[in-house]
């Protein structure tokens, strides 16, 4: 366990130091942590909402396992949805969630509070997904979705 430690921070420092190029990329992949994957990033997937076609995005951050970051339902017209804010935890390759949504988050009502959770596996690679389930926990008015499968790819 120690020696991978080692091995971890040295490639981090190496990756730091590559990291210093004026040819590096401006937007690296995040690689895998000590504790499970590296899911920070931009995260985009389509969701049906009362029956259309919606945008769900999460721009998440991620430290050791807990990860962190906004969620945005929209129209392809640009009008949103649903305002919410993601707490998880990243074990191995699994992203278990909540995604809270406060007063005003859902425009269209704006005195509705409630939460959705699900699980997501994700898998990186050169098209980073992640997929699985999301229901709605509560909430305190009349929700368009009540469960969904969602995939999301990362940008």
């Amino acid at each position: 366990m120690a020696k991978a430690l080692v091995i971890l921070t040295v490639a981090v420092l190496l990756a730091a130091a590559i990291g210093c190029n004026d040819d590096s990329p401006s937007n690296p992949t995040p690689t895998p942590t000590a504790t499970g994957t590296n899911v920070g990033g931009t995260w985009t997937g389509s969701i049906t909402v009362a029956g259309q076609t919606a945008r769900m995005t999460w721009t998440l951050s991620q430290s050791n396992t807990t990860v962190t970051g906004p969620a945005v339902i929209n129209l392809a017209t640009g009008t949103v949805l649903l305002n919410g804010s993601l707490n998880g935890t990243m074990t191995g390759n699994t992203l278990a969630f909540t995604i809270s949504v406060a007063p005003g988050g859902i425009p269209a009502q704006p005195t509705c509070v409630g939460q959705m959770t699900g699980t997501m596996t994700a898998t990186i690679g050169a098209t980073s997904t992640l997929t699985g389930p999301m229901t709605v926990s509560s909430s305190t008015c009349v929700v368009p979705i009540t469960n969904a499968t969602m995939t999301l790819t990362r940008s």
